[in-house]
C-alpha cells in the first residue's frame, strides 16, 4: 500500500514538473482545448445527513440512525470527453467512504458479547455501560457510473478552467466494526480489554450527484474540487436475524416483527467535499 502512494505521488509531480516547465518555455500558449480522457485522484472529507448522523453510537443500538460524526474517503474518477469541446462526460468511479465516530465515556453491549442473535429478541436493547469506550466505522467502497456536463463555455478561448455537474448510480458494499471496552469484567473478558464486533458487509444500490471545478497548471495536469451529496442504500434495504457470534446485520429496512424499535427505514446519506489532483489526455477538434 506504501508503495502504492508513493508511486502516485511520484507520478503527480513528475506531471506538474513537467507542466511548469512547459509553461516557462512557452509562456505564450495558454489557448488548450478540452481533453478527451480526463483522470482525478481525489481526498474527501465526509459529513454524514439523514439516518447515517447520529448524536451518540447509541442510536446504532436503539436502531433511530447509524450514529456517524464524521467519515473520509478518496477515489479516482475516469471522464471521457465527448462532443465539439468534450462537455459531455460519461464518468466511470472506482471509490472508498468510511464513516465513523467515538465514544470516551460509554460503551453500547452491556453483554460485552453477541451470542443469543441480533436483534435482541422480545423488542430488548443493550443496556449502555458508563466508563467504558467504544468506537464505530462504517466503510463503503463503491463503483459509480454517470454522466456529467463540463461547461467549458465559462473559459471558451482559453479553457484553463471550467465547472461542471452530474449524476451517478453507485454500487457500494457496505461492512462495518465496532469496537468497545467495559470498566469491569464481563463474559470473562478482563476489564478494559477491547472486544470487537461486526457488521456484516452486504451490497447496496444508490445514486450521487454534485458540482465541481477543474484548474488547469498545464497541458496535462491540474487540481479539481467540489462536492457530492450521495446516498448509498437507496435499493436493497433488508433486515435479517442473524445467529453468529458477535455479528451483526446492517438493518437499514423497518422491520418491527424482528424488533419494534426497527420501525423506520435508515437512509445513508452523506455529503463528500473533496480535493484532487487531475491528469488531461488528448485533446478535443474545437
Amino acid at each position: 500500500m506504501k508503495f502504492t502512494k508513493f508511486t502516485i505521488l511520484i507520478l503527480l509531480f513528475s506531471f506538474l514538473a513537467v507542466n511548469t516547465l512547459d509553461s516557462q518555455v512557452k509562456t505564450k500558449s495558454k489557448n488548450w482545448k478540452s481533453p478527451t480522457f480526463t483522470i482525478d485522484i481525489v481526498g474527501s472529507y465526509a459529513i454524514p445527513l439523514q439516518e447515517s448522523k447520529g448524536a451518540t453510537i447509541g442510536e446504532f443500538f436503539t436502531f433511530e440512525n447509524y450514529g456517524m460524526k464524521f467519515g473520509w474517503g478518496g477515489g479516482f474518477n475516469f471522464k471521457f470527453g465527448l462532443g465539439p469541446q468534450g462537455q459531455y462526460r460519461p464518468t466511470v468511479t472506482l471509490g472508498y467512504t468510511q464513516l465513523q465516530n467515538k465514544d470516551d465515556a460509554f460503551a453500547y453491549i452491556n453483554t460485552n458479547f453477541i451470542d443469543n442473535g441480533y436483534p435482541l429478541e422480545n423488542n430488548q436493547l443493550y443496556t449502555p455501560v458508563s466508563g467504558g469506550t467504544s468506537e464505530i466505522f462504517l466503510r463503503i467502497p463503491y463503483f459509480g457510473a454517470g454522466f456529467e456536463y463540463a461547461v467549458t463555455g465559462v473559459d471558451k478561448k482559453k479553457r484553463a478552467w471550467y465547472p461542471f455537474f452530474g449524476v451517478e448510480f453507485l454500487m457500494s458494499v457496505i461492512a462495518g466494526t465496532y469496537r468497545q471496552t467495559l470498566p469491569t469484567s464481563v463474559a470473562g473478558i478482563p476489564a478494559g480489554e477491547e472486544v470487537s464486533f461486526t457488521v456484516k458487509s452486504d451490497v447496496r444500490l444508490g445514486i450521487g450527484g454534485g458540482l465541481g471545478a477543474a484548474f488547469r497548471f498545464g497541458k496535462y495536469a491540474g487540481i479539481t474540487f467540489g462536492g457530492k451529496y450521495k446516498i448509498a442504500n437507496l435499493i436493497g434495504k433488508k433486515s435479517d436475524f442473524l445467529r453468529e457470534e458477535n455479528k451483526m446485520n446492517l438493518l437499514d429496512k423497518a422491520a418491527t416483527d424482528l424488533n419494534s424499535h426497527l420501525s423506520k427505514d435508515r437512509n445513508m446519506g452523506f455529503i463528500e467535499l473533496y480535493l484532487g489532483a487531475t491528469i488531461y489526455l488528448g485533446k478535443t477538434k474545437k
